[in-house]
């Protein structure tokens, strides 16, 4: 693969996005019709995946929320809580998911929303920053995620013999049912730390 069309694919996506930002500056019902630009659904190169840096990502599509899955959580943590059984009566109207299952949940709503790397060999989980757990999930709801690459910051070779990676960090929102509308908050909110190493 050239430098010159990793570099031609950084740009025109810079420019997009810059274009994009004008657009929603510069009179609110243009902000209302622009498209956002596409993020591109692969990533070629670490230059590449600096260019997402600040784009909307998503929303994904929708994840139901079932007791079966709740109660196979509850036998895996231990965490058997009442409000997370099956008709429990609770002050949300009955059971509601873990805040820790929804968390854990995000590797599969964010699948097909952050680009996929192409030039990685392997990626890390190194933890979250400000995870916040806003409102309830009832079981039986719907949930999607929203997200957006914050920062992306050059690293050496992991301690597992990696070649060099980055640094990423995505903010990520969690909604249920009707609850992307700015009419409910959101369920979820935090920032997600990982590290991709090259092949």
């Amino acid at each position: 693969m050239s430098r010159a069309r990793d570099e031609s694919s950084v740009v025109a996506l810079r420019r997009a996005a810059s274009l994009a930002s004008h657009l929603a500056t510069t009179s609110p019902r243009r902000a209302a019709t622009a498209a956002s630009p596409r993020p591109p659904a692969v990533v070629r190169s670490p230059e590449e995946f600096e260019a997402v840096v600040g784009v909307a990502l998503g929303p994904s599509p929708w994840h139901l929320v079932t007791q079966a899955v709740v109660d196979a959580f509850s036998d895996t943590t231990g965490d058997h809580q009442f409000i997370h059984k099956a008709g429990a009566e609770t002050m949300f109207g009955g059971p509601i998911a873990h805040g820790l299952l929804t968390l854990s949940l995000l590797p599969t709503l964010l699948k097909g929303v952050l680009p996929r790397h192409e030039w990685m060999g392997q990626e890390l989980n190194c933890g979250f920053n400000r995870v916040r757990f806003l409102s309830p999930v009832p079981v039986g709801s719907r949930i999607r995620a929203t997200a957006k690459v914050i920062k992306v910051k050059r690293i050496g070779g992991g301690s597992g013999g990696g070649g060099e990676g980055v640094e990423s960090i995505v903010a990520v929102e969690v909604h249920g049912d009707g609850g992307d509308d700015g009419e409910r908050k959101p369920a979820l909110v935090a920032e997600w730390v990982t590290r991709q190493y090259a092949k």
